[in-house]
């Protein structure tokens, strides 16, 4: 019989909600994830989240909700408010949309994601090729606490453009799972923003599944929350190519985590990874990369990077790049640097006439550019780019 943990009065909120079975044992015996656990230990989820929280309440959406990027980039639109699905109206026939009703389930290895299991299911089928991206916005505001759901397929051959957002107002819990599944010889671009927020918890699993010959793009760029954990965890279902991006900024007192778990377990695929992070004032950012190769997993390619500029001594940043190997015919490396802005180069910028704040914008740029090149839509990566150096994330 498992140890029964004193519960905190949010683990007991959360606990009140599930039905009886596999998921509720394991959070009363283990609670919300915790520096005990090694995958959590830069991450506490159960000392940012202590105290009780009522479900939320509707959103209260405004004029002032409605998304820049989508007016800058046109496309359809899905939202979800506090939880709960807007709409949705407007999209074409080739997306098909449904819901389905929560099957609370025990996932391994992601305690947050199957938490979120106990949300309705937002069911989105994309049957054929986008030229315009598909958005899913996620809106959150107020004190409370909610969970959502969505699932997503991508039919085989499909060319698609997603781009979800992450806005928090006030101090929410957020707890987001997606699950997205590509079908054989399909290409996906995916870009995740979070927005800046300063007193709200936010928690994203995304759960992906790659068929044979698919491509699959995903960019993370977070301006980091009180406590903010972005988790993505890939499977290949057949040999194809991932690129595994990320760009966080965070200044204040902000947190964010970047966790990946890469799973090679058919020959040949391909994966990349690069990510880079900014921390200022007393922020802290967290990257830990995973790639297990399995025996199956013979000629994978398979490379992992992550750099950090720390701006404040009081700033800090936590990596651990992992590779876990069992093929002995692959070609994996992982690199991870952390370090400041180049003193030679910002001495040589002022002495042109910039002055410190403008030196510094300019070399932070530079540096975050390496992972915004690699978006191939001009109009898209440029939108990224003013996103990232314009304030959006910060």
């Amino acid at each position: 019989m498992s140890t029964q943990l004193q519960l905190t009065p949010a683990e007991e909120r959360l606990a009140a909600q599930l039905p009886d079975g596999a998921l509720l044992e394991a959070l009363r015996s283990r609670g919300l994830p915790n520096r005990r656990v090694e995958e959590w230990k830069w991450s506490d989820l159960r000392a940012a989240l202590k105290e009780a929280r009522q479900p939320s309440a509707a959103y209260d959406y405004t004029a002032a909700d409605d998304e820049p990027l989508l007016a800058a980039l046109g496309g359809y639109e899905i939202v979800i408010a506090n939880g709960a699905v807007r709409g949705p109206a407007g999209l074409p026939v080739s997306i098909r949309v449904q819901m389905k009703d929560a099957a609370p389930r025990l996932i391994p290895d992601a305690p947050l994601a199957s938490l979120a299991t106990s949300a309705r299911t937002l069911d989105i089928g994309i049957e054929e090729s986008l030229e315009a991206p598909l958005f899913i916005r996620h809106l959150s505001q107020g004190q409370g606490a909610h969970a959502d759901r969505v699932k997503i397929h991508v039919a085989p051959g499909v060319k698609v453009t997603l781009i979800e957002t992450h806005r928090l107002t006030g101090a929410p819990f957020a707890n987001s799972l997606t699950d997205l599944v590509i079908g054989k010889g399909a290409s996906v671009t995916r870009v995740i923003l979070q927005p800046a927020a300063d007193v709200a918890v936010s928690v994203e699993t995304s759960m992906i599944s790659i068929g044979e010959d698919a491509e699959f793009h995903q960019l993370t760029q977070a301006g980091g929350a009180a406590f903010s954990r972005h988790e993505t965890h890939v499977d290949y279902a057949g040999t194809g190519k991932v690129r595994l991006d990320g760009l966080y900024r965070l200044n204040g007192t902000r947190h964010n985590d970047l966790t990946s778990h890469v799973t090679h377990g058919v020959p040949g695929a391909v994966t990349r990874q690069l990510v880079k992070g900014i921390t200022d004032d007393r922020a802290r950012g967290v990257f830990q990369g995973k790639f297990l190769v399995e025996r199956d997993g013979q000629q994978t390619d398979a490379q992992m990077a992550h750099h950090a500029l720390v701006l404040s001594g009081a700033s800090t940043v936590y990596a651990k790049p992992e590779l876990e190997i069992y093929a002995d015919d692959v070609e994996c490396a992982h690199g991870n640097t952390v370090g400041a802005l180049d003193a030679e180069a910002l001495f040589y910028l002022r002495q042109r006439g910039l002055d410190e704040t403008a030196a510094q914008r300019l070399l932070i740029d530079a540096f975050s550019a390496e992972v915004l090149e690699e978006i191939e839509n001009d109009k898209l990566r440029d939108a990224l780019t003013g996103f990232f150096g314009e304030g959006g994330m910060s």
